[in-house]
């Protein structure tokens, strides 16, 4: 039996031992827990982080400071930030912010009459010449070949069967964006198409050309004249009107554009995107090199097709499915948020001079205005041009004009008039887009 002082000693604390072991084991119970959640939350906090810091890298990177950026890459390499960039690719959303439009006098560029000489640089030695879109270009890779980029293949959409139907057997297809203004009868879209028919070695692409309406009534007159059309739906926007250059609609317009063709990109087509204010005079795939990833026109060639001190124009370029198209589309879209008010031509003369686009390791080249030409400097003559494209000019009306002027000039230099006073391998000067400006 416990004496008086055991007993005391017994109901004293820590003065019983086996009392004393439970007691440490249960603290060394608490604090394994408590280190275990202090380790956990830390872990998702770091992966939190890591993954915010990843989205910066992938986004701004190329923006950055030379000696910031390199440390960007050493912590994300190239191959890591491209693959995150491409497979996160998603249509553009249907509104767009684009605050400050500019005025269409801050982006007049001078327009050449016809009598500047072209740079003696020679341009890509042209393909060899074969009257079929499928002869001449290169097979673009099959969805399945373009590695980390493609997302899973997803449920066929009416946009995948339309390309199906569309494109030739290198999965290459010609687009061009139509609004309700230039859907009119005798308007722009009768011009397009009516190049196509006089063309050289042109009537056969129109197999492969989509026309993506952008309103209701530009897909209306699309079903009355042409097999294959698309709408590209956008919410709360109403395109049908013609768009002042520069405006809130205009760039909203645009940069719905490109989201777009960065979908098909992704979808493992390629494609020739042009403007309906541009003429195919000739088959423009004999002048394409082979293997560059984008070639673009210029609004200025300089001579040099590899120089990013060229102006490129948007509204016309030949661009091939692949990872690094697909990714750098991706980022050019991502890029309107940091250029506010600008359009997506002028982005990409931003972009073109930073070291991230030098690292894509693209063959971005430069078409030259000798067979790729426009108002803002032409070819000088019929005898090289390919396509003639209405740039430079202001306004629906004197766009018109002067493509009419372009065609029945080149309707004179296939089928020269016997009482001709005037050299028909060359052009009249565009007047009407000349003096659209003054105004």
């Amino acid at each position: 039996m416990l004496g008086a002082r055991d007993f005391r000693n017994w109901l004293v604390p820590g003065s019983n031992p086996m009392r004393s072991r439970k007691e440490a084991m249960t603290a060394q119970k608490h604090i394994v827990r408590d280190v275990f959640v202090i380790l956990l939350c830390a872990t998702v906090i770091i992966l939190a982080v890591s993954a915010l810091v990843h989205k910066a890298a992938t986004a701004f990177n190329p923006f950055l400071p030379s000696g910031i950026s390199q440390t960007v890459n050493i912590l994300f390499t190239p191959k890591a930030v491209e693959d995150n960039r491409a497979t996160a690719f998603h249509p553009l959303p249907s509104e767009i912010a684009v605050p400050f439009p500019k005025s269409p006098d801050s982006n007049k560029t001078e327009i050449l009459a016809g009598t500047t000489a072209l740079q003696s640089v020679s341009a890509p030695a042209p393909a060899p010449y074969q009257d079929k879109l499928d002869a001449v270009l290169p097979p673009a890779p099959e969805p399945d070949k373009l590695g980390m980029v493609l997302s899973p293949p997803a449920p066929e959409d009416e946009l995948d069967r339309v390309l199906a139907k569309t494109a030739n057997s290198n999965r290459t297809v010609i687009i061009t964006a139509l609004n309700g203004a230039w859907a009119e009868p005798n308007t722009m879209i009768d011009l397009f198409l009516e190049s196509f028919r006089v063309g050289e070695g042109t009537s056969e692409l129109l197999n492969n050309l989509l026309i993506v309406a952008l309103d209701a009534k530009a897909h209306d007159r699309c079903l009355q004249i042409h097999p294959h059309c698309y709408t590209l739906k956008t919410r709360g926007v109403d395109f049908s009107a013609e768009k002042v250059y520069m405006s809130d609609d205009y760039l909203k317009m645009m940069w719905r554009r490109l989201g777009f063709l960065g979908d098909i990109l992704k979808r493992g087509y390629s494609f020739v995107f042009s403007d309906a204010d541009i003429m195919w005079l000739r088959n423009p795939f004999t002048r394409f090199s082979p293997d560059a990833d984008i070639q673009i026109a210029s609004d200025q060639f300089n001579g040099d097709p590899f120089d990013v001190h060229n102006m490129p124009n948007g509204g016309y370029k030949y661009v091939r499915s692949n990872e690094r198209t697909v990714s750098f589309y991706r980022y050019w879209y991502l890029s309107r948020r940091l250029f506010p008010g600008q359009n997506e031509q002028e982005v990409l003369n931003i972009v073109k001079f930073t070291k991230g686009f030098g690292r894509r390791g693209m063959k971005f080249m430069f078409l030259s205005t000798q067979y790729f030409g426009g108002f803002c400097q032409r070819s000088e003559y019929l005898d090289d041009v390919c396509t003639m494209h209405a740039n430079c000019c202001k306004g629906l009306k004197a766009k018109l004009i002067d493509l009419r002027q372009t065609l029945d000039d080149w309707s004179e230099y296939r089928s020269p008039p016997l009482n001709s006073t005037r050299n028909v391998s060359e052009w009249r000067p565009p007047n009407a887009c000349i003096h659209s400006w003054d105004n």
